[in-house]
């Protein structure tokens, strides 16, 4: 698994150029993960939690509040549901985050710390549940989550190579 998380990057990694992030993807998806794609480019405070439950397949009952989607990530996290059974790794591409940033500060910061929580259990059970997020504002900064610091990826580190598509 180290191969698949660079340590210095974490498990939540942000990404500007989408061809950058999809090559990712591609790479992961050889190595076996299964990925769910999400647009954020419309999400409210108010729409984010039930455009992911979408996405992820939640069940219906899904009380559309903070706890019901940490509870909702662990069995996303644990095979339940959101991905195939059987998927090694995990991955959730969520694309032009900014825009929910732009929308909700406080909202995509605990939608992030829910997601970080979610990877982690992932970890301890063995499964990687990858989160990745793409920006169209290359000087996106993200709020800790845990007391890690979401990063750019290696490809695009330098803020030199963010200043143009």
């Amino acid at each position: 698994m180290a191969a698949l998380v660079e340590p210095n990057r974490g498990l939540i990694e942000l990404y500007f150029r989408a061809d950058v992030l999809n090559d990712a993807i591609d790479a992961l998806e050889r190595r076996g993960a299964q990925t769910v794609r999400v647009d954020a480019g419309d999400w409210q405070a108010d729409t984010a939690l039930a455009s992911l439950a979408n996405a992820l397949d939640f069940p219906g009952h899904f009380g559309n509040n903070l706890d019901a989607l940490a509870d909702c990530l662990f069995d996303v996290v644990s095979g339940e549901y959101g991905f195939a059974v059987g998927s090694s790794i995990k991955v959730l591409a969520i694309y032009q985050f900014d825009s929910f940033v732009s929308a909700s500060a406080t909202r995509a910061a605990q939608v992030l710390d829910v997601m970080y929580e979610s990877a982690l259990v992932g970890l301890k059970l063995g499964k990687p549940f990858l989160v990745l997020l793409q920006s169209d504002d290359g000087d996106l900064s993200l709020p800790e989550v845990g007391s890690q610091s979401i990063g750019w990826n290696r490809a695009e580190f330098s803020s030199s190579t963010r200043t143009s598509r």
